[in-house]
């Protein structure tokens, strides 16, 4: 089992240092950042298992982003960490995919250990429209690749049309015609909605399991453009 990756929010002082001495007690691998902002500057394309974040710092921060704390907390497990000499460490689990736990230890056993690391742009996603090649031979001829279209889009997976029949768990390769590199990118089929299905797009939804960081960095690009 890898490693948890924890990525630490906090300003510089006292507080701080006395997160990073209470981390340095857990087999775990953590990133400091000095800001939320800084996140997106830094580290959006580290996968991460968890996030804590200070609320002094969280305070003290702008809108745009308190905004991308409440993005944190949809998407990640997050807790909300307060310090005082006389009381100790104070933990606040936030979001759906915290928990309950109210120490650190239960929130990396419980909550972070079961949720596998996903990046932070990961969770930014487009309803665009990706033209696609897929296919479920990586070595069979380009005859038997079947057309799609890949709608609701990340870095890290998409939904790709298709009325033929899938199994969770089966692996497929893709091609995305609008990416400059047209290498097919190895899949997994996470779930399916057979033709047929009253008021459903027929499809699969699938998890990315050979992106390159050319081309995760081009499906970025394009979720951020304002046109495909």
């Amino acid at each position: 089992m890898d490693r948890l990756r924890i990525l630490l929010v906090a300003i510089s002082g006292d507080n701080r240092g006395v997160y990073i001495q209470a981390l340095k007690k857990f087999d775990l691998d953590f990133d400091v950042a000095e800001s939320l902002h800084e996140i997106s500057l830094k580290h959006n394309k580290v996968k991460y298992n968890g996030f804590l974040i200070d609320v002094s710092t969280l305070l003290r921060s702008s809108s745009a982003d308190k905004s991308e704390a409440n993005l944190l907390s949809d998407n990640f497990p997050v807790m909300r960490l307060s310090y005082k000499a006389t009381e100790g460490i104070r933990c606040i689990p936030t979001g759906k995919f915290s928990g309950h736990g109210k120490t650190l230890e239960e929130f990396f056993s419980q909550s972070c250990q079961n949720f596998t690391a996903r990046s932070l742009r990961g969770t930014k996603r487009a309803n665009k429209v990706l033209n696609a090649l897929l296919n479920r031979d990586i070595n069979s001829s380009s005859s038997r690749m079947e057309k799609s279209v890949a709608l609701n889009f990340s870095t890290e997976g998409c939904f790709l049309y298709s009325v033929s029949n899938w199994r969770k768990g089966e692996t497929l390769w893709v091609a995305f015609m609008e990416l400059s590199d047209k290498t097919p990118v190895k899949s997994e089929v996470l779930w399916s909605v057979p033709w047929g299905v009253k008021s459903q797009m027929p499809g699969i939804g699938l998890r990315f399991l050979s992106l390159s960081d050319e081309q995760a960095d081009q499906i970025d690009e394009l979720i951020q453009s304002k046109k495909v």
